[in-house]
């Protein structure tokens, strides 16, 4: 499994989540109930194109990457890692589920209809509670 999750001794997050094989198949419900999610880190080193995370306030029971509109919306450009900071955090109620892809959108609102893996491994790491 590629999926992790840590508790850090740590004044601004008790959880860190990495996924070291992110793509279009949601993490479901990786914190297990609600929080404030800290900040995010994108590793897209590997990839010619860029791509998208996609974060849920959603535990995703029973439904696809596919069938849900995400939270939050990040992008990490090609061959390069980004980490975006939540300065005071950012809180989720339900618990964060997330999904990497290659396209941001269909342009009718939902960002999720087309979901397209990436070519190589990305690495997606959020810092939370």
């Amino acid at each position: 499994m590629s999926l992790t999750v840590s508790n850090v001794a740590n004044p601004l997050g008790t959880l860190l989540v990495t996924d070291t094989e992110a793509n279009g198949t949601a993490e479901k419900d990786t914190t297990t109930g609600g929080g404030t999610k800290y900040s995010i880190q994108i590793d897209n080193t590997l990839n010619t194109s860029g791509v998208y995370v996609k974060v849920a306030d959603s535990i995703m029971n029973g439904v696809t990457s596919a069938a849900i509109t995400p939270d939050w919306v990040y992008y990490a450009p090609a061959g390069g890692t980004v980490t975006y900071a939540c300065p005071g955090g950012s809180a989720y109620s339900t618990g964060l589920s997330f999904w990497c892809t290659t396209v941001k959108s269909n342009g009718s609102g939902n960002s999720n209809v087309t979901q397209t893996d990436p070519t190589n491994k990305v690495v997606v790491r959020i810092l939370a509670t």
